[in-house]
C-alpha cells in the first residue's frame, strides 16, 4: 500500500501534466494553469530534457511562456507511475509520459525527484529519456 507520500508525488505527476497540457493547447483557464504549474517547481528546479540539455527553472518558465497555446490538438497521457524510493524529504517517481499530437506519438520515461512539505509537492528534478518507436 503506498503511503500518503507516494499518493501525493503521484498525483502531482498526473496533475502537472494536466497543467502542461491545458497550457501548450490554450484551453479555458491556461494563464491559471501556468500560474499552478510553475508554482509545483521548487526554486532549485533542474531537469535533463529528451534531447539531453540540462535546463533550471528560468529555461522551463521561459519554455511554457513561450509555448503557450502552441500546440492545440496536443493530448499527454501518463502511466506506469511507480515509486522508486521514499526519503525523509521526497519521493522518487519513474512514470511514461506519452504525448499525442496531430500524427505523432513520442514517449518517454521519466523520473521526478518530487519533495513533500506538509503534505505540499515540488517538483526539484526531473530527467526524460526518449522511448523509441
Amino acid at each position: 500500500m503506498p503511503s500518503e507520500r507516494e499518493l501525493i508525488a503521484h498525483r502531482s505527476v498526473i496533475e502537472l501534466h494536466q497543467w502542461i497540457e491545458a497550457v501548450f493547447t490554450g484551453r479555458d483557464g491556461s494563464p491559471s494553469m501556468l500560474e499552478k504549474l510553475l508554482s509545483s517547481f521548487s526554486a532549485s528546479f533542474s531537469m535533463v530534457t529528451i534531447n539531453g540539455q540540462l535546463i533550471g527553472l528560468n529555461d522551463v518558465e521561459a519554455l511554457f511562456r513561450r509555448n503557450t497555446a502552441a500546440r492545440p490538438g496536443l493530448r499527454i497521457d501518463i502511466d506506469a507511475c511507480e515509486t522508486l524510493a521514499v526519503t525523509a524529504e521526497s519521493v522518487v517517481c519513474r512514470y511514461r509520459e506519452t504525448h499525442y499530437h496531430q500524427e505523432s506519438v513520442l514517449a518517454r520515461w521519466s523520473l521526478a525527484i518530487i519533495d513533500i512539505d506538509n503534505g505540499q509537492p515540488a517538483w526539484r528534478y526531473l530527467h526524460e529519456t526518449a522511448i523509441a518507436p
